[in-house]
C-alpha cells in the first residue's frame, strides 16, 4: 500500500484489511481417516455417536477434493485439477521455477491414480483482469513478500467438517534467498563451482527456489515435515550418482535435510532434495480413490496394506521431529550420523579456504559478507556435531501399529554410543587450526577468535549434559534386561571428563586457551548439577 497515513507520536498505523468469504461445499467430501504412521495435517472431531464406550476421538486428515473424470482408468485426469497461480509480485526471473516447482508435485499424484492433478498458471496482469487478487477466498497463489525474514511458508483452508482443502496461499519472503545462499555454501561449497562466489549465479539460485517453493506446495497438499526422511538413505548411497538422481538425498522432499553435504568432490551427484520416494507413497495414501469405500471405515483395509509397505521398506516411513530420536533430527543426512558428520566436517574444511574469495567479490564493499559467511560455516559444523550428541542416550522410535511385530522404541545401542561420545572427544572439544584462519581473522574482528570457537563448543557440552539427556540414560539403566549392556550415566561422565582433560595423562602438560575455556565450562556444569541453584522463593 503506497503512503500509509502513519501517527509516529502514537506509534499507530492504519491498514487495509480485506475479508473474502464463500460456502462451504454443499456436498461435503468423505474425510479419510488419519494414520500416525503417515504424515498429514489433520482435524479432530469428538464423536458420540460411535459404538464404544467411551468418547471417540475421530481424527481426519486434510487434503484436496481429487475426483477421477473417467474412474475406469489406472491413471486419469482430475475432474478438477488443483490449481495455483503464480503472483505478479513474484519477480520474472524466478516465476519459471516457481511454476516448475508445482508440478514436480505431478509425479506424486501419479501414483494416486491421477495425471495432471496439479497444476500452475501466471496470474492475469492487471490490463488482462483488474479485479483479480490472491485474496480472493477461490485462488490459491504463490507470492513473494518484501522482508528481511529468511523463511517461506504454506498454510491452506479447509473445511472444519471433513478436512477438504478449499484453498492455499503460500508465500516466499525476499531474503530467502539469503538463507539459501548461506546454507548452499556452507554445506556444498566443495562440490558445486558454482556455490564458490556470493552472490550465487540465477540458475542455481533458481534451482534452491524451486527446492522451497516445493517443499510450502507440500504443506499446501496437506503434508507436515517428515523428521526421519534425511536419515534412512545409506551414507554410502548419498555418494552414488545414479541413486541420488533417482532418490535425491532423503526420502521427502518435507524434511529438513537441505544439501547433501555427506558428498566429497568428484561424487559428482544431486546435491539438492527431490519429491521422493516417501512423497509418491504419502500422497498415494491420502490421495487415491477407494470408491468401493462409503465410509471412512470402510477405507481402512485398504490403507492399511499401502501403509504395512513401511515393514520392510525404511525409505517409507514417517515421523515427527524428536528431541529424543537421532534418526529425526532436523538437518542431517544419512543413516549414519557419525559417518555423515565425518564426511560433513571433511567439507567444513574445505569451505575454509573458499570464504575469502567467496565473501569479498564486490570491490569497494566492506566484510560484512565475509563475517557472515564465517559465522554461518561455525554453526553448520556445530549443526552436525549436534547431530552426533543425539546419539548418546538416544532412542530410535519406529511408529508402529498393533499387529505390527517388534517394540516401538528402542534404545541407542551401548558400542553406538560410545563411539559417539568419541568422535564428539576427537572432534568437538578439540581445537582444529583449520577453523581459524590469521588471514580471515583480520579482515573481520579485533578479538574474539577463542569466544568464537569455544562458545560453539559450550553450547555442545552443554547440550550433552542437558537434564533430559541423563534422565534417558538412568530411565535406560533402570530397566535394563540382565546382562543387557547400558551405556551409563557414570560412565558417560566418566569418558567426558577424561576426554576433556586428557591432557593429565601426557609427560608434559600444555593446554591451549581453547582447551581452558571448555575444560572451565565443563567444571561449570558439573557444579551445577552437583549443586543446583535453589528456586527464588
Amino acid at each position: 500500500v503506497d503512503n500509509v497515513p502513519t501517527d509516529n507520536t502514537l506509534g499507530t498505523v492504519s491498514v487495509m484489511m480485506h475479508y473474502s468469504m464463500v460456502h462451504l461445499p454443499e456436498k461435503p467430501m468423505m474425510p479419510r481417516l488419519a494414520d500416525s504412521r503417515v504424515g498429514f495435517f489433520s482435524i479432530t472431531q469428538e464423536d458420540y455417536g460411535y459404538d464404544s464406550h467411551r468418547t471417540e476421538m475421530r481424527t481426519y486428515i486434510t487434503r484436496w477434493r481429487l475426483e477421477k473424470k473417467d474412474p475406469t482408468e489406472a491413471l486419469s485426469e482430475p475432474v478438477k485439477p488443483i490449481v495455483f497461480y503464480i503472483d505478479r509480485s513474484v519477480p520474472e526471473k524466478w516465476k519459471p521455477y516457481f511454476k516448475q516447482a508445482v508440478e514436480d508435485w505431478q509425479v506424486a499424484f501419479e501414483q494416486a491414480g491421477f495425471k495432471n492433478a496439479i497444476i500452475a498458471k501466471y496470474a492475469p496482469t492487471a490490463e488482462e483482469d483488474p479485479n483479480w487478487n490472491t485474496e480472493d477466498a477461490t485462488i490459491s497463489s504463490i507470492s513473494w513478500l518484501p522482508s528481511t525474514i529468511e523463511n517461506a511458508y504454506g498454510p491452506h483452508v479447509h473445511d472444519p467438517r471433513t478436512g477438504e482443502i478449499l484453498e492455499a496461499d503460500i508465500k516466499i519472503y525476499h531474503n530467502v534467498m539469503n538463507l539459501l545462499t548461506t546454507w548452499y555454501f556452507s554445506q556444498v561449497a566443495p562440490l558445486d563451482p558454482r556455490a564458490q562466489r556470493v552472490p550465487l549465479p540465477d540458475d542455481l539460485m533458481g534451482e534452491l527456489l524451486r527446492y522451497v517453493v516445493a517443499h510450502e506446495v507440500g504443506h499446501s497438499l496437506g503434508f507436515p515435515h517428515n523428521g526421519r526422511a534425511s536419515s534412512v538413505f545409506p551414507v554410502d548411497s548419498l555418494r552414488s550418482k545414479s541413486f541420488t538422481e533417482k532418490y535425491g538425498n532423503e526420502a521427502s522432499i518435507m524434511d529438513y535435510g537441505r544439501f547433501n553435504y555427506v558428498a566429497q568432490p568428484g561424487d559428482n551427484v544431486r546435491l539438492i532434495p527431490m519429491i521422493s520416494i516417501y512423497d509418491k507413497f504419502a500422497t498415494e495414501w491420502g490421495y487415491t480413490p477407494i470408491p468401493q469405500a462409503k465410509t471412512p471405515d470402510e477405507e481402512r483395509p485398504f490403507l492399511e496394506k499401502i501403509v504395512r509397505r513401511q515393514d520392510t521398506n525404511p525409505f517409507l516411513q514417517f515421523s515427527n521431529f524428536s528431541q529424543y530420536d537421532p534418526s529425526a533430527q532436523t538437518e542431517d543426512m544419512g543413516d549414519d550420523g557419525i559417518k555423515a558428520t565425518e564426511l560433513g566436517l571433511k567439507n567444513i574444511y574445505r569451505i575454509m579456504d573458499f570464504i575469502i574469495p567467496a565473501g569479498t567479490t564486490k570491490e569497494g564493499d566492506d566484510y560484512s559478507m565475509l563475517s557472515h559467511l564465517y559465522d554461518r560455516v561455525l554453526q553448520q559444523r556445530a549443526r552436525e556435531l549436534g547431530h552426533v550428541a543425539m546419539i548418546i542416550g538416544g532412542v530410535n522410535k519406529i511408529d508402529k501399529h498393533i499387529g505390527q511385530p517388534g517394540a516401538v522404541y528402542n534404545l541407542v545401542p551401548y558400542e553406538r554410543q560410545k563411539k559417539a561420545m568419541n568422535f564428539l572427544l576427537e572432534e568437538g572439544f578439540k581445537f582444529n587450526p583449520t577453523l581459524v584462519k590469521r588471514e580471515l581473522l583480520d579482515l573481520i574482528q579485533p578479538f574474539g577468535n577463542v569466544d568464537k570457537i569455544t562458545n560453539d563448543q559450550i553450547t555442545l557440552l552443554k547440550n550433552l549434559l542437558n537434564d533430559s539427556r541423563i534422565q534417558r540414560m538412568t530411565d535406560a539403566e533402570s530397566k535394563a534386561y540382565k546382562g543387557e549392556k547400558i551405556y551409563s550415566v557414570s560412565e558417560f561422565i566418566g569418558d567426558l571428563t577424561n576426554g576433556i582433560f586428557s591432557e593429565l595423562n601426557e609427560k608434559s602438560i600444555v593446554v591451549d586457551p581453547y582447551r581452558r575455556k571448555i575444560q572451565r565450562a565443563l567444571v561449570d556444569e558439573l557444579g551445577k548439577k552437583i549443586n543446583p541453584e535453589k528456586p527464588v522463593q
